[in-house]
């Protein structure tokens, strides 16, 4: 009992979280409600005007009653229209907002929560939290919030003209409503329980065309697209099974709603037609209580399904609520230092960190960098190079042990501090599918022409570019495929000179550079770096021969440290490094 008290409260935080993003247009919501009242009113006033109709028009022929009814029933149709275009704009632009500052949120949730978060999730789970379930939340403003309100005002006005007719006639709703009640709750579970799997299985198969289409230069070089198909019609047919199973389900639910609503029909026409020979109503009256019920029975059982899917619902969107409410792992602290200028000093100091508690990756690293070094860090795979850049760019913290950037534990420091003084580039770089110009504009959104064109010619992509049809604003198709490895490694580096850090990590650059462009822009780059830090996660050992300090990682420890002839001179690690990438032709 206590789990169930706690999942429906759970759900009701979910659904509050959910509406709260319609308070801003509160004022909207109430013209909301206003146009839906003014609808019931007109739409029950109908069934009453027919009743009034029979009894007074036809039994006394009165054909300017008859005419003042029909301008009646005009008018109130009319002001129906009128109130269902305002609810429709009112309806659309509730939503159409809501699901904006939605996916606002989410979006700005998901660059707080940072590299750690991306790392840990994958593209298509992301994509699929964006669209699919902000696209299943949607249904909440376009049809669940404002249908249930919409009808429980329609049912309130109509039990109330009801009543007013005839009080045994408003009794017999009882069993025919408790009949649907007993079946109908069940059915609707079972189709919602469907349609949360059917959501799940759209969210699995979109995740699945995203990576059959990213992976198709793959698919290609290991002949695998019969096995891919394979496991992608696997996904299809589950989701067209499910489908299936969705309209079974709605079909036996109006079978029952309809029999319930004839059913009761039935009960009627036997009473009213006893209660019509009595006296104790008109033929009118019947007449008019007999299409009020029919419709309120609709509107009765309609509310039952959308607070049943509504529910289904929420647990769907508790996937987007705990999305909204995860703590980022790196969080600014309360009076965060900002430096206008960053000098370079690094230094660990018992550094310890692993991605899980019970495996970590570095443990216990001591060294310092002063600013304006070169250093470099050698290692295998696994032994902690890439991970030491991750913690000196606040990518995670730290677990034990004190990490300062100029005297200031990096904790300390404004995020904005570390991004704007620490440039990296990486081997693989991303391309955005724009123009060239824009896309080394990312290393400095504010940079004039000139430090454009200057940036590209330190990177010796200034006479590429001029070849190109529209020099500058040529356009590159999305991750830089038309790209070579090179000329993306050449875009880094020149939003690396744009961005002009005081602290550089680099992970091998040029490594997809010809010798002679790596000669030419090795030079550009030792230019650049005179007076800044420099970190390198070293892959070709000759690019760091003349690096103040070395550092030799094995399984997450420093074994060794010197210059480029002190570690030769010992004889450990880093020489077998020295012999290995020899005679791999690497060096």
């Amino acid at each position: 009992m206590k789990n169930i008290n706690a999942k429906e409260t759970s759900l009701m935080k979910v659904y509050i979280w959910a509406i709260s993003f319609i308070k801003p247009y509160k004022s909207k919501v109430l013209l909301l409600i206003m146009c839906g009242l003014i609808i019931s009113v007109s739409e029950l006033i109908i069934p009453k005007m027919f009743g009034y109709f029979i009894d007074d028009v036809l039994k006394n022929n009165n054909i300017n009653l008859f005419v003042y009814c029909l301008i009646a029933i005009f008018l109130i149709l009319l002001l129906k229209l009128i109130a269902t275009a305002s609810k429709e704009y009112l309806q659309r632009y509730i939503q159409e907002n809501s699901v904006r500052d939605l996916q606002w949120n989410i979006v700005t949730k998901l660059r707080i929560q940072g590299v750690s978060y991306l790392e840990k999730n994958s593209t298509g789970k992301i994509l699929a939290l964006v669209n699919t379930e902000v696209a299943a939340l949607q249904e909440l403003y376009r049809r669940y919030f404002p249908e249930i309100i919409q009808h429980i005002l329609f049912v309130s006005i109509a039990v109330y003209f009801m009543l007013d007719i005839s009080l045994y006639l408003s009794i017999v709703i009882i069993p025919c409503f408790s009949l649907y009640y007993l079946f109908g709750p069940r059915i609707e579970k079972k189709a919602t329980t469907i349609s949360k799997k059917l959501a799940e299985s759209q969210i699995n198969l979109g995740q699945k065309y995203y990576e059959s289409v990213s992976l198709l230069k793959e698919l290609n070089v290991f002949n695998s697209f019969e096995w891919d198909l394979n496991k992608t019609l696997k996904e299809v047919k589950n989701n067209t099974d499910l489908y299936t199973k969705r309209y079974w389900y709605a079909y036996l639910r109006g079978s029952i709603r309809r029999f319930t609503y004839y059913f009761g029909a039935i009960m009627l026409i036997l009473l009213g037609s006893y209660l019509i020979k009595e006296g104790t109503i008109t033929a009118g009256e019947f007449v008019s209580f007999l299409l009020l019920y029919l419709i309120t029975m609709h509107k009765l059982t309609s509310i039952i399904t959308l607070l049943t899917e509504q529910k289904m619902l929420m647990f769907q969107a508790s996937n987007l609520y705990e999305f909204t409410h995860l703590k980022p792992m790196i969080i600014e602290s309360v009076g965060a230092v900002h430096l206008n200028e960053v000098k370079g000093n690094i230094n660990f100091d018992n550094v310890s960190f692993g991605y899980t508690p019970d495996y970590p990756i570095i443990k216990n690293l001591s060294f310092t960098i002063k600013s304006g070094q070169k250093i470099a860090f050698v290692g295998e795979s696994g032994s902690g190079k890439s991970t030491i850049a991750k913690l000196i760019t606040r990518f995670y913290d730290c677990n034990s042990g004190e990490l300062s950037i100029d005297s200031h534990p990096i904790h300390m420091l404004s995020l904005g501090t570390i991004r704007q003084s620490i440039g990296i580039v990486f081997q693989d770089v991303y391309i955005f599918g724009s123009t060239i110009k824009e896309n080394i504009l990312f290393g400095n959104p504010d940079a004039s022409e000139e430090e454009i064109i200057e940036a590209a010619k330190a990177a010796h992509l200034h006479d590429y570019i001029m070849e190109l049809p529209d020099q500058y604003n040529t356009k590159v198709d999305e991750k830089g495929n038309t790209l070579s490895g090179g000329l993306k490694q050449r875009v880094g580096l020149a939003r690396l000179f744009l961005m002009n850090p005081s602290i550089v990590i680099l992970d091998e650059p040029t490594s997809a550079l010809d010798n002679i462009t790596e000669k030419n822009i090795q030079k550009s780059l030792d230019n650049f770096l005179k007076d800044k830090t420099v970190i390198t996660i070293a892959h070709r050992l000759s690019t760091i021969r003349d690096y103040d300090h070395i550092y030799v990682l094995d399984n997450g420890n420093v074994t060794e440290s010197g210059s480029h002839e002190q570690l030769l001179a010992k004889d450990g690690l880093y020489k077998k490094f020295i012999l290995q990438t020899k005679e791999a032709g690497r060096l």
